[in-house]
């Protein structure tokens, strides 16, 4: 029937409306996002308990690899999967597209977990062919994955390029990153420069950090309501964060200082670009910030404090100066524990929100902000991390008794959060592949 006509009602047609074109509606059995994020969250999540569990254990009875294995389940096995679901998820609402195919989302989750497990067994056992078989199952998977964002970019109904780059970019360090691990853990010899360092700026640095740097840009103005004040400022953080880590990545690799500098540079340009467009987000909100959005701020916060604790480091001692002592564990109490800690907490209890509303047909609320509740347990949380930071640096030592008790207390009570929503996603509102 023509727009503007109602049936039935006897009136002349109302002039046509020029209508926005829209995207596929869903049919019933159709994949939605929610599927997508969904899915690859309960499998990260099922990571993360493991690594929280490889890290009482641990603690308990420490072994040489307890470490490396805590490590290994949260980052790679959690974390990593936490963003490859997330991506696709955005990708998908920014170019109004629908889901990538089942078959491409089922072997990245298939590829991806057998890797990590594989790769979790097969390194502390020394076992030089598994490690192998295990990296190649995870190139197996960011190459689906790939595949996937190149459909969707096909089959978009809006221009968005912003939408993949980063994406894009953080899935190619974090190829590399896996190279660069697999000789590590094959005891291949690397006289040139420092190996592992390579390997942490293009893992943590490369794809956890690009993929959360690309991703704010939109995600936290739609946690705070507003939109991206000044969008121009996205292609030279693009490119000072990249071009950062691609620096950082050769200088320690192949033992170039001057290069090792400029990264840490590049990434001081970037955190401190996306900080104004961040800081334009919270000048415009008007409601009541919610919890994400709180911590998703601290969290870039604490990026830009250990970028440039880190940058200053190598300028006034020299390229290895962020790697000695203490400074390593302040640094990875900053970057670790408060940038990407506080992210994907933040980011989980946001997603997992959005899941359970949208399986549910809208008849779920969003979680209403709390600010009795959620401005003490940010500051907590803010407090405990950098308190810690400033012990591990050489502060007072007491100072880390007092904080590290306000880091734990303020990480259970968010990943006490974090489970009560995942269990409810996984009994009321389970995601199907």
């Amino acid at each position: 029937m023509p727009a503007g006509v109602t049936e039935g009602d006897g009136q002349a047609p109302a002039p046509p409306r020029r209508c926005r074109r829209r995207g596929p509606q869903p049919r019933p059995g159709d994949l939605r996002p929610t599927d997508v994020v969904g899915a690859f969250f309960l499998a990260g999540g099922a990571f993360l308990l493991a690594a929280a569990v490889a890290a009482v254990v641990q603690w308990l009875s420490p072994w040489p690899w307890g470490l490396w294995l805590t490590l290994h389940l949260a980052f790679v096995g959690g974390v990593s999967q936490l963003v490859l679901g997330a991506s696709q998820f955005f990708v998908t609402a920014f170019l109004a597209t629908e889901p990538p195919p089942r078959a491409l989302l089922r072997l990245q989750l298939a590829a991806w977990n057998a890797g990590a497990l594989l790769l979790a067994l097969a390194v502390p056992d020394d076992r030089g062919a598994l490690v192998w078989i295990a990296v190649a199952l995870l190139g197996v998977a960011l190459a689906a994955w790939g595949w996937a964002v190149g459909l969707l970019r096909r089959r978009a109904l809006r221009r968005s390029p912003w939408a993949t780059r980063w994406y894009l970019a953080a899935t190619c360090f974090l190829g590399l990153g896996l190279i660069a691990g697999s000789l590590l853990a094959h005891g291949t010899p690397w006289s040139s420069g420092d190996l592992l360092a390579a390997h942490m700026a293009l893992n943590l640095g490369g794809f956890f950090g690009g993929a959360i740097v690309g991703t704010l840009h939109t995600f936290y103005p739609s946690l705070t309501r507003t939109e991206l004040r000044l969008p121009r400022l996205q292609g030279p953080t693009f490119f000072a964060w990249c071009g950062g880590i691609a620096a950082l990545a050769i200088g320690y690799g192949f033992s170039v200082e001057s290069l090792v500098l400029a990264g840490w540079l590049g990434l001081l340009v970037a955190a401190t670009l996306l900080l104004v467009n961040l800081a334009a987000s919270l000048r415009r909100a008007v409601a009541p910030l919610s919890l994400p959005a709180r911590l998703l701020g601290i969290a870039h916060l604490f990026l830009l404090v250990g970028v440039g604790l880190l940058a200053t480091l190598a300028l006034v001692h020299g390229p290895q100066e962020p790697f000695a002592g203490g400074w390593r564990t302040a640094a990875g109490t900053l970057l670790v524990v408060g940038w990407v800690g506080l992210t994907v907490l933040g980011s989980l209890l946001h997603l997992l929100a959005v899941v359970l509303r949208v399986r549910s047909g809208h008849t779920t609320r969003m979680p209403a902000p709390r600010p009795w509740f959620d401005v003490p347990l940010c500051a907590a949380a803010a407090l405990g991390v950098g308190g810690l930071a400033v012990a591990q640096a050489g502060g007072p030592a007491g100072l880390g008794t007092v904080a590290r008790p306000l880091v734990l207390l303020a990480y259970a009570i968010l990943a006490a959060a974090v489970a009560a929503r995942a269990l409810r996603v996984v009994t009321s509102a389970r995601p199907s592949l």
